[in-house]
């Protein structure tokens, strides 16, 4: 099954500005931008930030980090390209986000403390998605043919 799936690694710079980034997401991702991501509460400055476009589906427990750790389930339609470096910049310290052209917010619900991998939402669909590298130091482009 996995023999139609097609996984790129896109090495980013050490200090790669907005731009760039931008740029090299919006090589795959040509129109609008669907943000997914579980957001840590301690985020408090994201959340606030991204406020009026965020959608935010429900919280959720991330024991994985702490016991007591909750993060908001949700996402952006980014139509303008303008959060995705900012979800860049906090990717070493959120597990969960996806970039993706479908939307997938209906299927949100589905995630809980058990099932909290939101990756399997775009798996399981064969859904094209972005997704960050370890620190941030790539990106990896999941398509599906």
């Amino acid at each position: 099954m996995d023999s139609f799936l097609k996984k790129t690694e896109i090495l980013l710079d050490e200090e790669i500005s907005e731009k760039k980034f931008i740029d090299k997401v919006s090589f795959f991702l040509n129109r609008e931008c669907y943000i997914y991501a579980i957001i840590p509460e301690y985020e408090e400055d994201l959340l606030k930030k991204i406020s009026t476009d965020f959608i935010a589906v429900k919280s959720i427990s991330i024991s994985h980090i702490s016991p007591w750790n909750v993060g908001q389930l949700g996402y952006i339609k980014d139509e303008k390209k303008q959060y995705i470096y900012e979800f860049y910049l906090r990717s070493t310290t959120m597990d969960y986000v996806v970039f993706s052209e479908v939307d997938v917010s209906e299927h949100l619900q589905t995630i809980n403390k058990k099932n909290i991998d939101i990756y399997k939402i775009f798996e399981m669909s064969r859904i094209p998605h972005i997704t960050i590298g370890a620190d941030g130091q790539w990106i990896n482009i999941i398509e599906y043919n």
